[in-house]
């Protein structure tokens, strides 16, 4: 496939090359997900950046329906997070949440310094705010593939 989809723009050819599979094509042998139950199997929920490049469940090696999966700019801890985790907990099950930047994030202006700061933020507001989870920090290092628990400031 070559040129673009309008309301977008001119694409490259690169760009434009059709996918393996089309999108919405269910990975071979995987799961019904009709049967999986509603509450997440490892009890976690999963804040990250939107970007792109990320991909939890590969990146933190989990499998579908081990985990709620919530995304935003730069993995912010906002009043709409806050409500998804509270109902997660209330609701779901939730006991355990993992907070996860990474390096080179556009909501940070690129400062891997300030995700990190806005992960320590994150932190802090869901562990005053939402009593009973366990919160972890981690930190997505794209030039290693890896993702790091950030140490707690003491």
């Amino acid at each position: 496939m070559t040129g673009s989809w309008a309301p977008f723009g001119r694409t490259t050819d690169a760009a434009a090359a059709e996918p393996t599979d089309a999108p919405g094509t269910p990975a071979p042998a995987a799961p019904s997900i009709s049967a999986l139950p509603r509450e997440p199997a490892r009890r976690l929920a999963v804040l990250t950046c939107m970007d792109s490049r990320v991909d939890p469940l590969r990146d933190l090696g989990l499998a579908r329906g081990d985990a709620m999966i919530l995304r935003n700019a730069g993995a912010q801890v906002s009043d709409d997070v806050e409500r998804s985790i509270r109902l997660a907990q209330d609701n779901l099950g939730v006991r355990e949440i993992w907070l996860m930047a990474h390096s080179d994030c556009a909501a940070h202006g690129g400062s891997d310094e300030a995700a990190r700061a806005e992960l320590a933020r994150g932190a802090t507001r869901l562990r005053s705010v939402i009593p009973g989870v366990s919160v972890q920090v981690l930190f997505l290092d794209f030039a290693s593939g890896v993702a790091a628990p950030v140490e707690r400031p003491r």
